[in-house]
């Protein structure tokens, strides 16, 4: 009996030209993993940046295990090439698929919430996917220290119950990925939107912006207080020489001293 794999590359490459994505086409070369390199290729073409599972049919990638993830990672030679990785949907792997990208200085970023764009983080039943699978490839990563490209990593809404444990694997791996981004990045201004470096005449004119607006808060805040304390002087005064007012006013006076010392007091602070 004649399978799928034993046609022709040419024969191969036109049927992958009617799947819907790069990602579907890579998908049916790494599962053609018996055949030699120049067919895999002749079937994606594709230059590999970015990976995300939700370019393929919802029902698909819940159907993905760890080996169809390796497969597909080894056969893009991901550790070398991606950057951007989202496992979209992927609610059937453990993670331990992720090892072709075990030390890799090209990921930056990693989605691992499993859920698309403006969908609920709150999955159930709740995924595999595993801290103790995970958490072993991104310190490989990590431990590159200053060639590590990593950025941003989206953890699952499950795990981050973890984080409240200090003597758990969780919280322990977000101490060590803080540390590396705190060394790595101590002279580097990133923006927190999209986690790239910005130019050096962008950080000056922050550092400049920062000082004046910093002055300009002193500047307020010192007007505020000179007046509130003026207009605490006055009330004092006006209970001390308004003798024709009547006791009930009077007992108002000191009332609305003692708000605004309260105000200065919260000022000054």
């Amino acid at each position: 009996m004649i399978s799928l794999s034993d046609l022709p590359t040419g024969a191969l490459a036109h049927v992958s030209s009617y799947l819907a994505s790069p990602l579907s086409c890579a998908l049916f070369a790494a599962a053609l993993n018996h055949r030699d390199v120049d067919s895999s290729t002749a079937i994606t073409s594709s230059q590999w940046d970015a990976l995300d599972f939700g370019h393929i049919e919802k029902e698909l990638a819940a159907k993905l295990t760890d080996d169809d993830i390796s497969a597909l990672l080894t056969h893009i030679d991901a550790v070398n090439n991606i950057k951007k990785l989202r496992l979209t949907n992927c609610i059937n792997i453990t993670g331990v698929g992720l090892k072709p990208l075990r030390g890799s200085i090209m990921i930056q970023q990693i989605d691992l919430s499993l859920v698309g764009d403006h969908e609920s983080p709150v999955l159930y039943p709740e995924p595999s996917l595993s801290c103790t699978k995970v958490l072993p490839i991104l310190d490989s990563i990590i431990e590159r220290g200053e060639e590590c490209a990593l950025k941003h990593v989206q953890f699952p809404k499950n795990w981050r119950f973890y984080e409240r444990n200090v003597d758990s694997d969780f919280h322990a791996f977000l101490v060590r990925y803080n540390g590396m981004l705190g060394n790595r990045d101590r002279d580097r201004v990133i923006c927190l939107e999209c986690s790239r470096d910005l130019p050096a005449n962008e950080i000056m004119r922050m550092d400049v912006a920062q000082r004046q607006w910093r002055d300009f808060a002193i500047a307020v805040n010192v007007g505020i207080v000179r007046t509130a304390w003026i207009l605490n002087n006055a009330l004092i005064v006006k209970r001390r020489f308004a003798s024709a007012a009547s006791p009930k006013e009077d007992a108002a006076v000191p009332i609305k001293s003692g708000v605004i010392t309260v105000l200065i007091i919260m000022m000054m602070c």
